[in-house]
Order: C-alpha cells, then structure tokens, then sequence
C-alpha cells in the first residue's frame, strides 16, 4: 500500500531537525506495517500554526488524497494535521470519503478502525484546548510586562525598542534581557513631524504620498509601491505619536467558516493605556490641527469596499480637497447650488452645475480666471490697506506678548537657581581643598555641576527665545509683499483655497441682467458685492459646447461696489 507522510513544527522558535525526526518516526512505522512511501509523498510544513487551513504542504496533501495517488497519510501525532477540532474532523472525513486511513503514530490511532472515532474527536479537543491554554499563558505574561512597563511586540514607526534589564540565557543559549522599552527614534520621528504638519496645513493625503515617494524618504517597510494613502492615514489616527499608548484593544478571533482570522475589539474596562510625555512625537496643538482637519474631511470618500462615488451622506470631495483657488467655494444666487468648472477650455468656465442637468434656468457662464483675478483684486485692495495691516500687527504683537509674558519670570527663577547652584558648587570644593573630601562629596559635587550645566542650557534657550520674539516690521514693507498676493496663493492652490474659503466666506453668485449692458455675475462674498459681467451664451451651459474667447468680456474700468451688509 502507498502512503503519505505529514509533518510540521508551528514556530520559527522550534527546531528545523523537528521535521526530521518526525519524518523518521513515521517511515518506522510504515515499515512495521507495509506500506511504501515515495520521496514525492513526504510533505513538510515549516513553521506554520496547526490552527492554520491554508498551509501549501497539506494543501498538496490532499490533493494527492483526491486523486488516489495514496492509500493512508502517516502522522507523528494529531496536533501536526491540525489543531482545529472543527477543521480536524474536516480532513478526516475528507480522507475517509476518498477511502484514504489516517495513521497517528503517538496516538496510537487508525481510522480503519471505526472504535477509532471517538478518540479522533477526543484527541482533537485535547489539541484544541492546548491552543487556548498557550493563548492565556501568553496573554497572562505580556500582562505581566506591561506592569512592569516594558512594551511587548508594538512596532511602531517613529519608535525602536531597546533591551532593558539584565541579559539572561533562555533554554537554547541565546542572551535575552529582562524586557524591552519603546524610544523615540530620531530618523523617522521627524518624517512622522512633516506628515502631521503638512497634513495640517491643508495638503492633500496623496499629495503627501507623492512627495515622499518622489524624494526616495524611506518607510519602516520596503515596498514595491513606496508610501501609499492608507499608510499616511494610519499614521495620522495613532494616537501613540501624542503619547498615548493603548494596549490590549482588540483581540484575534478565527472565523470558523473561512479560517480567516479577524480583529474584535475588547471592552474599554480591559485596555492597558499610558500617557508618557517621552514618547510624545507631534506636539499636542498640531495633533489639534490634524484632528480639526479629519473632521473637515470626514465623509469626502467611501468608507467601504464596494461602494463609488457619493453615495448616502457621502460629501463632494472638492469641498476639502479644491483643485483651484474658488473650487468649493461658488453657489448659485438663482437656485441655491453649486457653482463648477463646466468647460476646460481657455482655462475653463464656471457656470451652475444644476443647469447642466436642467434642474436651474441659470445658464449664464462666465471665465474662472476672471472671477480669481477680481475677487482676488479685491482681497488685495482690503488687506494692503495701512489701517487694516496695522489693526493686524498690533493683534499678533498683543498675542505674542501674551504668549511670552512668562518668560522674564522663568529666566529670573533660572538665574536663580543657576547662582544657588554655583554656590554650592563653591562651598564643595572649599570642603575639599580644606582636606575634608569624602566619596559622598565628591558625588554631591558632581550633582551639582550637572545641574549648572543643565540651567545654564535653559537659561540661553530662554534669552535667545527672548530676543527672537516677533517685533512687527514696517507697513510699508508688509503691503509691498501683500502685492505678490496672487502668486503667493497659486504657489500652493489646495491650501490657498481652503484659507480663501475662510476669508470670503461661500462666493454667492447671482445673475443680473441690467437695463443696459451685457448680463452678468452678481458676486456676494464676506468682502463685499462685485459685478462679474459675462455675456450670456444663447446654447445655454453645455459642458460639450465649444465657447469663442471673445464670447466673455474683459473686466471693465469702473465696478459698482457696494459693501456687503450682514
């Protein structure tokens, strides 16, 4: 009769050689009960769980098994064909179907005996239940590392771990210290600083991604495909860069249909978290700004696999991410919606998106260059005037002031502290020229220094603090640079835009058709009221229509302002 051997080891902690005398004991015992075995019919799994379905040795096993290739498998014990009652009891009525005997050889088991069965289940919960005891025994030790402080298997970017302790020989000769503790690791904090910062400041999450893979910045991991989305938001929702180090949150189940295993979250009663200032990677005003700007974001694209576009209370992703300076911002006066870029040509034409679908009567189109450069004109014309720029400085002096009026204070308690200390510096070293050192002197004196040296690194951090404080420059000077507003906003559009949409307020533009005159564009902002005239086009706003430059007419020398009343 042909058989097939079956072995495994579940851990890289285990010894290769384990396969081998598995092996070994099973060809013994197809020896002393006739069966041949085939150097093809040996199948190995190398450290892979027995809780595991999908494992590429029994995979080919039974593959052999169904075409009869084999008469019996031969195993050392049960606990190496699985660990998995459910799935155990799987295999074995697969192989029976197939007329194929399964022989354990520490169990003593044959399934061509039918007594046989009863022991095949028993056998196969013992192994089960050894699973759950190694489970709780792991558990019950990390447990015990975490009260002792010490991290236990939570790699995280930005951090390393260090062996702490005295180092100790386990079983197998290997040096092992007392526990390992999570610090900061210089290289990758400060790539986690620039996602924070560049993420609170407007930028886009895959503008993030493209820069970094652009400049070659390395991640914890190599991949194929460099940084992508998912990681930067990753590590924009962990709340260990603020210091904040929960453990035992989840907990891994195996589903019993798949084999798959899945996360399940713990109750909160059972977390094990610490606040450790130490660990603290992004300072807690810009962990502030990122959570501020999740919010914004919130709902901009699909939370689950399966679904495109906008779909339920999905929001229009160009509200938080704009591709030009007034993108989002546009709402239609005639019927309450938006306002969009509805042809690409000549640098593209806003008109009423509800139009498009003839929802709205407002057909009017009108240039996207034009209205940036008139609403832009405007907010130049507002924040370049003397008044206004010298109420602004005379705020940012004042909040300045207050956020440094502590210092004289902190400097005079330093330099105190600084001259107490040099004191005692004196008086120790007068002890010693006096003949009267000892050894617990001459640690107190070296106390002493340390920390002199340590107040004299705060105090000049503190003055040279002190001399940087803001002083506002001329107002001159700020309204000559407040004149290159339009390239300062096109250098960065996404957050230029996001920062207009605060200043402007929602850009409501209104159609107007006067006595005489061409029709145009009635724009209603925060700033004021400004007229945006365009010729009305007689084909309405088909984005497919092909629209002629001099269809729209430039902007006139004389507007009816208006200031806008609340």
């Amino acid at each position: 009769m042909k058989a097939a051997i079956y072995a495994r080891y579940s851990s890289d902690n285990q010894r290769p050689e384990s396969i081998d005398d598995q092996v070994r004991a099973c060809l013994e015992v197809a020896v002393a009960r006739g069966f041949s075995v085939a150097p093809e019919h040996i199948f190995s799994d190398e450290a892979k769980s027995g809780a595991l379905r999908s494992r590429p040795a029994l995979e080919r096993l039974r593959e052999a098994v169904a075409a009869h290739a084999v008469d019996a498998v031969l195993i050392d014990d049960l606990s190496r064909l699985s660990r998995d009652n459910h799935y155990l009891l799987t295999l074995y009525a697969e192989f029976r179907f197939h007329g194929v005997r399964i022989v354990s050889r520490a169990d003593s088991l044959d399934s061509e005996d039918e007594r046989a069965k009863l022991g095949f289940q028993m056998r196969g919960i013992v192994n089960e239940l050894f699973l759950d005891d190694l489970r709780e025994k792991t558990l019950r030790g990390q447990k015990g590392q975490k009260a002792r402080g010490f991290s236990v298997g939570e790699a995280t970017f930005g951090y390393k771990s260090e062996p702490v302790g005295e180092m100790r020989l386990d079983r197998r000769g290997r040096p092992r210290p007392e526990g390992y503790r999570m610090v900061v690791y210089a290289p990758e904090a400060e790539i986690v600083r620039r996602i924070y910062l560049e993420f609170a400041t407007g930028k886009a999450i895959t503008a993030i991604v493209r820069d970094l893979n652009a400049e070659s910045i390395p991640g914890r991991r190599v991949s194929a495909h460099g940084w992508t989305p998912s990681t930067i938001s990753r590590i924009l929702k962990n709340e260990k860069y603020a210091g904040r180090w929960a453990w035992n949150r989840t907990e891994t189940r195996r589903d019993p249909r798949t084999g798959r295993k899945r996360r399940v979250p713990k109750p909160e009663s059972e977390w094990h978290v610490v606040e450790d200032e130490d660990l603290r990677i992004v300072p807690a005003d810009v962990w502030d700004r990122v959570a501020a700007r999740w919010k914004e974001i919130d709902r901009t694209w699909p939370t689950r696999r399966g679904l495109k576009g906008f779909e339920g209370q999905q929001r229009s992703y160009v509200s938080t991410h704009p591709t030009h300076l007034l993108s989002g911002s546009l709402r239609c006066g005639a019927c309450g919606g938006s306002i969009g870029q509805v042809s690409g040509k000549a640098g593209g034409y806003y008109g009423c998106l509800a139009a498009m679908r003839s929802r709205c009567a407002n057909k009017l189109l009108v240039r996207r260059r034009l209205v940036e450069r008139i609403l832009l004109a405007t907010l130049r014309e507002q924040v370049c005037d003397r008044e206004a720029i010298g109420y602004v400085m005379r705020r940012v002096e004042v909040e300045v002031r207050r956020l440094h009026g502590h210092l004289p204070e902190l400097m005079r308690d330093k330099r105190s502290a600084l001259a107490a200390e040099e004191r005692r510096i004196a008086n120790f070293i007068g002890f010693i020229g006096d003949g009267k050192g000892t050894p617990a002197l001459g640690q107190a004196l070296e106390n002493a220094e340390l920390r002199a040296r340590d107040l004299t690194e705060e105090l000049a951090a503190l003055e040279a603090t002190a001399k940087s404080v803001l002083r506002a420059p001329p107002a001159e000077w700020i309204a000559h640079r407040l004149q290159k507003l339009d390239g300062l906003l096109g250098s960065a559009t996404e957050r230029s835009a996001l920062l207009l949409r605060r200043v402007l307020g929602t850009v409501k533009l209104t159609p107007v058709t006067p006595e005489l005159g061409r029709s145009c564009y009635r724009a209603e902002t925060a700033v004021e009221v400004l007229d945006l005239l365009a010729e009305a086009s007689d084909d309405g706003s088909n984005s497919l229509q092909q629209w002629r430059r001099g269809e729209l007419n430039p902007r006139p020398k004389a507007l009816d302002r208006k200031p806008l009343h609340a």
